[in-house]
């Protein structure tokens, strides 16, 4: 092909028609940048189509983080509020003098316990590396953002991290006073597993620091429901979201 051009070229040039050749050759150069620009064209088509097949895999892989994020939420929340039913219970029993029975023990060690959230966030970390922009729907970027980068940060800042300073500091030591584990098989608390019973229950009853601070551990359970119901919606939604927007890519 570039043999034909070039012979028509210099049979023109030749002949001294040098009008044609100048017609000929704007013609030439014209086709080479309509080939250049088809060639960018079906570059762009098959990058577009690349970064669709990887939008659509990560957006897939973000779902499978919400799934296991919002099953983690719902059992954290049961048990935000069970810790928080033994802790109203040992509060009455304390604040009323009751007669101590060993059925109590359970609530004795239900209120030690504190319920921990792990978010998984793989695909949202993939997200972020590969560019957030690998995300065409403005909106749908916006609450993948929102969710992993503010709500889940808040969540965690003030659940964990507060646990882990208040917990060692101020709760262990006390319980560590005032309670002996029965077991210490595990923590599932079926039956007698980690029941605690009172070294000494006069002294517990009428230790003020101990029923401030198993008080403030109760506030500390229901704010910590009330954050992780609130981090609950915000992940169903963005599930439904990210299910919706599947079906148009």
């Amino acid at each position: 092909m570039i043999k034909f051009f070039r012979r028509i070229r210099q049979r023109l040039l030749s002949e001294n028609k040098f009008s044609k050749y100048l017609i000929y050759a704007f013609g030439e150069i014209v086709l080479v940048v309509i080939g250049i620009l088809i060639a960018l064209k079906i570059n762009t088509w098959n990058q577009n189509r690349i970064d669709l097949k990887i939008e659509k895999q990560l957006l897939s892989e973000l779902l499978e983080n919400l799934e296991v994020n919002e099953l983690r939420l719902k059992k954290s929340i049961e048990e935000e509020y069970r810790t928080g039913e033994s802790i109203q219970f040992v509060v009455e029993v304390l604040e009323n003098k009751s007669v101590y029975n060993d059925s109590m023990n359970y609530h004795f060690g239900r209120a030690d316990f504190t319920s921990d959230i792990v978010i998984a966030k793989t695909a949202f970390e993939a997200i972020k590396s590969r560019g957030f922009q690998i995300i065409t729907s403005d909106a749908l970027r916006k609450e993948i953002i929102d969710l992993f980068d503010s709500e889940y940060t808040v969540l965690l800042a003030q659940t964990v991290r507060l646990e882990d300073q208040f917990w060692p500091n101020s709760s262990l030591p006390l319980f560590h006073k005032h309670f002996r584990l029965i077991e210490m098989k595990s923590r599932t608390f079926n039956k007698t597993l980690y029941d605690a019973k009172p070294i000494d229950y006069d002294a517990l009853l009428h230790d003020e620091v101990y029923i401030n601070m198993i008080k403030h551990r109760g506030s500390f359970r229901y704010a910590g429901a009330d954050l992780k119901n609130k981090a609950l919606e915000k992940t169903r939604a963005l599930k439904e979201q990210i299910i919706s927007n599947l079906k148009t890519l």
